[in-house]
């Protein structure tokens, strides 16, 4: 299978690259004054800046299993104009976006202060309930549908993909790992059918939520804008959730129930006290912390099936961590 690392760094690869985006900026009246730099590339993704007469400007080519994220992220600035670092063209057909700079984003803030993932949580909720009504359209853009129902299943099929392998590859996992996954998928069925009975709808889970993919906004009263949705599910919204509390109890060096987390969560969940109380809310969201592991091996599965032999072995290991610890508890005792 081709190298995605190796390709981005070829000549023919730059070529078509920067031909495709003169042509974009021809048809946008755009004049770039200078050659375009390539700052990073990496198996999932790789980006290119150009200079232009209208500042600078993001190139971005995507892993092909996460290839639909220009056509999402074009949809999602359509739906929620103010929520989202919407690209000015893209090419579906390789997965090509290319995005104005807006400058810096919330981690340049630097600050320890719970108010900063406030913001965060409470203005993606805002985005959430935006785009909750469009799920088929997000559908047909390619956003990867994980209905909490099927969830199980999901990852009871992938786990013939595991043991199929040769026992040498990164991915295998034996016979007896296989059963002790098997044996965590009913907590995730008593997950859903918590989930069930409590009537918010399904939406967007970002499943990499953090203070690097959002921008300061131009005005204090304006929304943040997100970006980096290649990981993203349509799925139980609250998933969105997991990243963030796990940065927060890293960078706090802290627990799960740190009053900050808990306080950060219940902002969270004021968002949406139109579908249930707040109660009601609350006992949703370990359910849903345990299906958003899911969304994570399943977003890490979809890029390593595109792998180099080396990035494989790199990164093979924090898929098959989410595996293990599926259904473990996030935020509540075991």
């Amino acid at each position: 299978m081709d190298n995605p690392r190796e390709i981005w760094a070829s000549p023919e690869w730059r070529q078509q690259a920067d031909q495709w985006i003169d042509l974009v900026l021809e048809s946008f009246g755009v004049i770039r004054q200078g050659p375009t730099e390539q700052p990073r590339i990496r198996f999932w993704s790789t980006q290119l800046t150009v200079p232009t007469d209208h500042g600078r400007l993001w190139f971005k080519e995507n892993n092909l299993g996460q290839l639909p994220e220009a056509s999402i992220m074009s949809l999602l600035g359509e739906l929620a104009p103010d929520h989202i670092a919407a690209p000015l063209a893209i090419e579906p057909s390789r997965g090509w976006m290319l995005t104005a700079d807006h400058g810096a984003t919330l981690d340049t803030v630097g600050s320890d202060d719970p108010s900063v993932w406030t913001r965060i949580v409470g203005d993606f909720a805002d985005l959430q309930q935006a785009v909750a009504p469009h799920g088929d359209r997000l559908s047909a853009a390619g956003l990867v549908i994980m209905n909490p129902e099927v969830a199980a299943n999901f990852v009871e099929n992938q786990l013939l993909l595991h043991t199929g392998l040769p026992p040498d590859h990164p991915l295998f996992l034996s016979a007896t790992e296989a059963d002790h996954v098997l044996g965590r998928l009913p907590a995730i069925g008593a997950a859903v059918d918590v989930l069930r009975g409590i009537p918010v709808p399904l939406s967007l889970d970002h499943n990499d939520l953090h203070a690097k993919n959002c921008f300061l906004p131009g005005a204090a009263t304006a929304p943040l804008r997100f970006f980096d949705f290649a990981d993203s599910y349509w799925a139980h919204p609250f998933s969105a959730l997991l990243v963030p509390i796990a940065r927060m109890r890293e960078q706090w060096n802290t627990g799960p129930d740190d009053p900050r987390i808990r306080a950060v969560t219940d902002a969270y969940l004021e968002r949406w006290t139109s579908y249930a109380t707040l109660p009601e809310l609350r006992a949703a969201v370990e359910p849903a912390l345990r299906l958003a592991g899911v969304h994570r091996y399943g977003s890490w599965l979809r890029l390593l099936v595109y792998a180099d032999d080396e990035s494989m072995r790199t990164y093979a290991p924090l898929a098959l961590q989410y595996l293990r610890t599926l259904a473990d508890p996030v935020v509540t005792a075991g």
